[in-house]
């Protein structure tokens, strides 16, 4: 099998050299293609994906969905894994994908934080399956995208979305927890307040797709979680009250 890693990008220089060190310090790049779609960056991250000799495409003003369906749609490969531009990628990332691909569809990996470990999911469980694995660390059969088509951009739940349509269509979501690497994603307050809140946004948009999901929400206890209930609940009343999107 061929394997295509599909990487959109923005203005994230240094995220992307350590991503593309760790692709090389594992011999990844021998087995895959890798896939950069830059929305139009102004530091130095187009420098670094032609240092690296990536396929590069620059397609200013994509956001993340368009970015990723562009690569998706330029990939060569049998297997697209999509990854994000803030990750490192660990020495059993790409042997666990490989033999878990062998035998499933769609495998979601394992994507803790470095330094604090695992960042708790609020799981939306429709037919057995948790619709939220997030596509920073997911590989899918090209098949899969011939079947369900391509990836509704959403701002922040396209991954939602597109899982929610995989287990409609008959797929079933593996997890493969030795498929590791490590998502250096923002948590400071600011950041993690705005992204409740643009979650909540887009979950609503969402529901208005999906009625089916409306109330599929498996909150856990934590404070955590309760904060981030609260930002996404405001979230989710100015896009109902807006009415903002489809």
């Amino acid at each position: 099998m061929k394997y295509s890693i599909v990487i959109p990008t923005l203005n994230c220089a240094s995220e992307l050299h350590r991503l593309l060190d760790s692709i090389q310090l594992f011999d990844v790049n021998s087995q895959a293609e890798i896939i950069v779609v830059d929305g139009g960056s102004r530091d130095k991250t187009i420098p670094i994906a032609k240092k690296f000799k990536t396929t590069l495409i620059v397609n200013k003003g994509v956001t993340k969905g368009e970015a990723r369906n562009i690569g998706i749609k330029h990939s060569k490969g049998d297997i697209i894994i999509n990854i994000d531009s803030d990750t490192i990628l660990s020495g059993e990332w790409f042997p666990a994908l490989v033999r878990a691909m062998k035998e499933y569809k769609i495998v979601a990996g394992y994507s803790p934080h470095p330094k604090r470990g695992d960042i708790p999911r609020v799981p939306i469980m429709i037919d057995g399956q948790d619709i939220t694995w997030p596509f920073c660390n997911i590989a899918h059969h090209k098949e899969v995208f011939e079947k369900v088509g391509y990836i509704k951009d959403t701002e922040f739940s396209e991954d939602i979305d597109f899982n929610y349509r995989c287990i409609k269509a008959g797929y079933i979501i593996h997890y493969e927890p030795q498929m590791k690497l490590w998502h250096n994603h923002t948590i400071n307050k600011k950041a993690f307040m705005k992204q409740a809140f643009l979650y909540g946004r887009c979950r609503a948009i969402i529901n208005r797709r999906y009625p089916e999901l409306t109330h599929k929400h498996q909150h856990g206890a934590s404070l955590r979680n309760v904060i981030r209930l609260g930002f996404g609940g405001l979230g989710y009343v100015y896009e109902k009250i807006g009415c903002r999107g489809t």
